[in-house]
């Protein structure tokens, strides 16, 4: 007897949740590197999550969770894409504690919308990635992207307390919890981050927060080298000015974001009153001492997040601290020719270069001229975005790393059936 075909599993898995309403007939699919899903839906419960993965379980369709779609374009491309699962439905704040600084809400709502609740009680979560306008929360967990406030803050792992998800057969489970001091389990939550959804959905989260800085200002410092700009941030960096985002611009990058048309420090600048007034006069003498010309900018934070979203072919390289400057002027001294634009969170080792080049066939020689350049110095180079044709000759996440059989063993426990977003991860796991 055949098996039956994937049509008609899907067909099996809507009857079985039609009474949930989640689906309707010709309703828009999601796609992800050139796969269309053959079918959407949308819970709006918990309940509703485990009833859609466990009939998609039940009938062996593959699944991937999205939220935005801001950053789909990471990752490799899926084996195969049989249902969609948006959690855009789940944009609930379930509890949010301003004296604790803590705030659960559920995967689905966005950044912006959070940020604009959390600033009314003077609180907001210090996260900024390319695309934080339209990002939920989830998504951003999943992709695990950061945008400049990583230079003081870290990463949203870095201030996630506890998650719930929903796994593969349409269990769930929970990890972590709703205040700072936990400490009971296994931080099972963390090992979410940064999956792209291949080991369960994420449907609610905990993070603690930080207090609205009171005062906040932009200060760009175009200079006459990118060594002369890095040390303008090193300096700051070290003495502990109140700089809570830092990036090293290129000069390309430098004039699409702040109009300066030479190497700059882009430093943002918040906190009390006497501290900032204090941080832009020490700035503007290691500006002098440097031979650059500072200005504030206003805007350009934005303008950078619109910049460094995906682009032709963008990638991400990750260094020590102390290469990251001297990997950012080899990249654009390397790739001048193809539209470079970089940024370099110098002080986390994040380099990033967003690329236009003229032929596509280019774009694989790219990839390994900008991953040579990092394991020069030791680091590795992640593919954020690419054509399609590049992607499929490639693996993003590049060569597969020691701990790869643990990442493996992990996945075959969490979802043996290879239902949640197969092939997407490191090694195609």
């Amino acid at each position: 007897m055949s098996e039956p075909t994937v049509a008609s599993r899907v067909d099996d898995f809507v009857a079985a949740i039609s009474q949930l309403q989640l689906h309707a007939s010709g309703a828009q699919p999601f796609e992800i590197d050139g796969l269309e899903s053959v079918v959407s839906v949308a819970p709006e419960s918990l309940a509703q999550v485990q009833k859609c993965l466990t009939e998609a379980h039940s009938s062996a369709l593959r699944v991937a969770a999205v939220g935005s779609g801001a950053h789909l374009q990471l990752g490799n491309i899926p084996e195969a894409l049989d249902v969609a699962l948006s959690t855009g439905r789940l944009h609930r704040i379930v509890a949010h504690e301003p004296a604790d600084m803590t705030v659960t809400v559920e995967a689905g709502v966005r950044l912006a919308d959070l940020q604009h609740a959390l600033a009314e009680h003077g609180q907001f979560l210090p996260l900024d990635p390319p695309g934080a306008d339209r990002a939920t929360v989830g998504g951003i967990l999943a992709a695990n992207v950061s945008g400049p406030l990583r230079h003081r803050y870290g990463t949203a792992r870095d201030w996630l307390l506890g998650t719930r998800v929903v796994h593969a057969d349409g269990s769930t489970s929970k990890s972590g919890g709703r205040v700072v001091k936990n400490v009971s389990g296994y931080d099972m939550h963390k090992v979410y981050v940064g999956s792209l959804g291949t080991l369960a959905v994420i449907t609610e989260v905990t993070f603690k927060l930080a207090p609205l800085p009171k005062v906040d200002c932009t200060l760009a410092i175009a200079s006459p080298s990118a060594a002369a700009a890095q040390s303008i941030i090193s300096a700051g960096h070290e003495r502990g000015l109140a700089v809570i985002g830092a990036e090293l611009l290129s000069p390309t990058a430098a004039s699409a974001v702040c109009d300066r048309g030479a190497w700059t420090a882009l430093l943002r600048i918040a906190g009390g009153g006497a501290a900032v007034a204090r941080t832009l006069d020490e700035l503007h003498d290691y500006a002098a001492l440097a031979e650059g010309e500072s200005a504030e900018v206003p805007g350009a934070w934005d303008r950078w997040r619109a910049v460094f979203g995906p682009a032709d072919l963008s990638l991400r390289v990750s260094v020590a601290p102390s290469d990251a400057g001297s990997i950012a002027e080899n990249l654009d001294r390397r790739f001048v020719g193809d539209a470079a634009q970089i940024s370099a969170t110098s002080t986390a080792g994040l380099v990033r270069i967003n690329l236009a080049p003229a032929d596509d066939a280019r774009a694989p020689a790219i990839v390994d001229h900008v991953r040579e350049i990092a394991v020069e110095r030791g680091g590795v180079a992640i593919v954020d975005a690419a054509p399609l044709a590049v992607k499929q000759l490639i693996d993003v996440f590049g060569p597969p790393r020691s701990d790869i059989e643990i990442m493996r063993r992990l996945k075959q426990r969490l979802d043996p059936e290879r239902l949640l977003s197969p092939g997407r991860f490191v090694g195609r796991i």
